[in-house]
């Protein structure tokens, strides 16, 4: 992600306590503040773990999975559409201008944590969003693996 897209991506450790509902109110907040810069309809992707490096990893990784997949996690799946409901009840809408899709999808990836300690992290990928996936050996040589037929 970059230019306007990356302006929500944030991260912080919530204190002890706020919990899963901080959690929403953190990536609601994000959305409400920075959602309109980056370009709408949006693809979130949210990290949840004990350290904040580890949510922000984990939020890129949710960033990357494909937009109509759900968490493996019940609660985390139903976490995903409790937000993206939110999201788009904002109507915030396609480039900012109003309407019902602020984003196609959010997506949770979590860790195991302690329970005093949850740190959140948001990524943001605008809709226009591309993900392919190369594999490198050693010498420099690559394998595209998700565009078939691709070269450089």
């Amino acid at each position: 992600a970059g230019g306007g897209c990356s302006l929500p991506g944030s991260g912080k450790t919530l204190m002890p306590g706020e919990g899963y509902e901080g959690v929403a109110k953190f990536v609601l907040d994000l959305m409400t503040s920075y959602g309109l810069n980056a370009c709408p309809p949006l693809l979130v992707g949210v990290g949840i773990a004990t350290s904040i490096d580890t949510a922000a990893a984990m939020s890129k990784k949710a960033l990357m999975r494909p937009v109509s997949s759900k968490a493996d996690n019940e609660k985390a799946a139903y976490m995903e559409q409790l937000l993206e409901d939110g999201i788009n009840a904002l109507h915030i809408g396609p480039q900012g201008m109003g309407g019902d899709k602020s984003v196609m999808g959010v997506n949770i990836e979590h860790g195991s944590r302690h329970p005093s300690v949850i740190s959140v992290a948001v990524n943001v990928g605008c809709w226009n969003h591309r993900r392919g996936h190369m594999v490198f050996d050693k010498d420099g040589k690559y394998e595209i693996l998700s565009h078939k037929g691709v070269t450089f």
